[in-house]
């Protein structure tokens, strides 16, 4: 998992990002050096193992090329008390932003 490691040190600060995508592929996670949204990469990580008590309290968007680990994902931070939870199933050979397969909203 990469980019979880600055909002561990923000939690440890009491502070927390205002929102964290959490993605299920490669992709881009220096998000403190572009001033961007608190950004993680998951992919290939055994979900099951995966620490996401940073997500307490916050609102998580998750997207995975996967629709079983998408559900995984969401399940997980729901676990973990997040406090919005937004997740997807991406179709292959989409842009995100074009559409989805599966997706559900969670309002703790």
């Amino acid at each position: 998992m990469t980019g979880h490691d600055q909002i561990e040190r923000m939690r440890e600060q009491r502070m927390r990002p205002d929102f964290i995508f959490l993605n299920d592929y490669p992709c881009d996670t220096n998000w403190t050096e572009h001033a961007d949204h608190a950004t993680v990469s998951c992919h290939g990580e055994d979900i099951g193992l995966l620490d996401l008590r940073f997500v307490k309290g916050c609102r998580v968007s998750i997207s995975s090329l996967d629709e079983s680990r998408a559900k995984a994902l969401f399940e997980k931070c729901k676990y973990e008390a997040a406090s919005t939870v937004a997740a997807c199933h991406v179709l292959k050979d989409k842009h995100p932003l074009d559409q989805t397969g599966w997706m559900e909203i969670y309002h703790g």
